[in-house]
């Protein structure tokens, strides 16, 4: 389906593609449909990996800590268990097996 952005991060110091990339799709359903066909298939000899992105936690305008957001984020996290200290990094998939 038709895209809506394409972002591919370079890192400077090498002057090289990260080798990954964000892609939006106007409509959901187009994305779903190219998880569920580009997941796992090979490009140029690399395998892809596909999946639904997780949404910026930050505001990359801002420091980091400049909201009490970080501060009460940063206790609930020190009071868990400690097997997940850093929040909820899971990427999600629609990898049917």
């Amino acid at each position: 389906g038709p895209l809506k952005s394409c972002d591919i991060p370079m890192d400077y110091a090498s002057g090289k593609h990260k080798g990954f990339a964000f892609v939006e799709y106007v409509d959901a359903e187009d994305a779903n449909e190219a998880i569920y066909n580009l997941d796992g298939s090979e490009l140029f000899g690399r395998v892809l990996s596909v999946s639904l992105a997780q949404h910026n936690q930050t505001n990359s305008n801002k420091a980091l800590w400049s909201s009490d957001d970080f501060f009460q984020t940063s206790e609930e996290s020190k009071a868990t268990d400690g097997n997940n200290p850093g929040g909820d990094n899971v990427e999600s998939s629609l990898k049917e097996d």
